[in-house]
C-alpha cells in the first residue's frame, strides 16, 4: 500500500507545498513553491527516520533533501542545491487544514512469465482518509476507483478476482500468443480546500504494435462528492472563441509543426482537462489530433491566461478570482 501526505512547509523563508507519496521505505512525489507553482519532481528514501530526497526537473537532479522524519511524520533537515552553492534548513509535515490530507493507494498485481510470453497486470484503488467525517469524502472513494468497498483488504481481493478474470480471459483467448499489459495507476494531481482531482492513468498492450495508453482526469467538489468537469463547457463561456483559438495553436506550436497534426487548423479545444496549481492543463487522448508518434498532447494555460474566457457562474471559478 502506498500512503499520499499532503504537506506544507518552508524551505530557507520560502513556503511549499508537498504531494508526498510513502510506498515502505520509498519517498516519490512532487512539490512547489507559493507563488511560483510549478512543480518539481522528488524521489528517494526513508532508512531508520533518515530521509534522502533528490529533485529534479526536467529530469535533471537540481537540489536534495537530506534530514530526518519524526515519529509525528514532520520532516527536517538541509535542501542543498546540485552544485552545493546553495544551502537552507526545511521543515514540512502533513497539513490537515483542508477536508483531504491523505489518502490509501492500494495495488494488486500479477506477473506471470511463460518463457516466451508474459502476463503483467497492476491495478489501483483509493481509500481517502476521511478522519473528519465528511460523508461526500467517502463518496469519492467509491466513485473514483470504481471499487465498492471502504476497506483495503476487501479492495485488494477485489483488484485480485478483476486481474485474475483478466488472466483467464488472456489465456482462453487468441492473444495468448503474445504479451499482455496492463496497468491502472492513480494519483493526486491537485488538492485544495474545496476540489480534489485525480490523474488515473491506463495503459493495456494484448498484441500488436504497441500499447494504448491514457490519462483520464477524475476532479471532484470535496463539499459534495460531485464528480465534475467532464467537459469543457463547465468551464469555459465560448471554447471556439477566435482569441482562445489562437492562444491554443500557439502554446500546440511551442513543441510540435503543424505537420505533426491531422488538420491543425480544425483542432478545437479539448473536452479533458485537469487541474494544476498554476492554471488548467487541456490534454487531447491518443489519436484525436494527432498520431501515436506524437503521444497524448497536454498544453497548459496559467490562470491569468485563461481567466478572460471563464464562466464567473462555474464551480471552478474560485481558481481564477484569487
Amino acid at each position: 500500500m502506498k500512503k499520499f501526505y499532503f504537506c506544507s512547509g518552508n524551505i530557507g523563508n520560502s513556503k511549499i507545498y508537498l504531494y508526498l507519496y510513502i510506498n515502505d521505505k520509498a519517498i516519490t512525489g512532487k512539490y512547489y513553491y507559493d507563488g511560483i507553482n510549478q512543480f518539481i519532481n522528488i524521489e528517494g528514501s526513508i532508512s531508520n527516520n533518515t530521509i534522502s530526497i533528490n529533485e529534479k526537473v526536467n529530469n535533471r537532479i537540481t537540489g536534495y533533501f537530506n534530514g530526518t522524519v519524526s515519529d509525528g511524520m514532520v520532516f527536517s533537515g538541509e535542501w542543498s542545491s546540485y552544485d552545493g552553492n546553495s544551502k537552507y534548513n526545511f521543515e514540512f509535515a502533513n497539513n490537515k487544514s483542508y477536508p483531504i490530507n491523505n489518502l490509501d493507494i492500494i495495488n494488486s498485481s500479477l506477473k506471470i512469465d511463460y518463457g516466451d510470453y508474459v502476463f503483467e497486470s497492476s491495478k489501483d484503488a483509493v481509500i481517502v482518509d476521511n478522519e473528519k467525517g465528511v460523508n461526500s469524502v467517502d463518496k469519492i472513494s467509491l466513485d473514483v476507483d470504481g471499487i465498492r468497498s471502504l476497506n483495503s483488504e476487501r479492495m485488494e481481493l477485489l483488484l485480485n478476482n478483476d486481474i485474475i478474470d483478466d488472466y483467464k480471459s488472456w489465456k482462453d483467448s487468441s492473444y495468448s500468443s503474445s504479451d499482455f499489459y496492463m496497468k491502472k495507476e492513480i494519483n493526486v494531481s491537485f488538492l485544495d480546500e474545496k476540489i480534489i482531482s485525480f490523474s488515473v492513468y491506463n495503459y493495456s498492450y494484448a498484441g500488436g504494435t504497441h500499447g494504448i495508453y491514457n490519462f483520464i482526469p477524475s476532479i471532484y467538489l470535496i463539499s459534495t462528492g460531485e464528480r465534475i468537469g467532464l467537459n469543457s463547457s463547465e468551464l469555459l463561456e465560448n471554447k471556439n472563441d477566435r482569441e482562445l483559438i489562437n492562444l491554443m495553436q500557439s502554446k500546440l506550436l511551442r513543441n510540435f509543426t503543424e505537420r505533426d497534426f491531422f488538420d491543425f487548423h480544425s483542432i478545437e479545444l479539448s473536452d479533458v482537462f485537469d487541474i494544476t496549481p498554476s492554471g488548467i492543463k487541456f490534454i487531447w487522448p491518443l489519436y484525436k489530433i494527432s498520431g501515436y508518434a506524437q503521444g497524448i498532447i497536454e498544453i497548459d494555460f496559467t490562470y491569468l491566461e485563461l481567466k478572460p474566457f471563464v464562466k464567473r457562474d462555474s464551480k471552478f471559478w474560485y481558481l481564477f478570482d484569487k
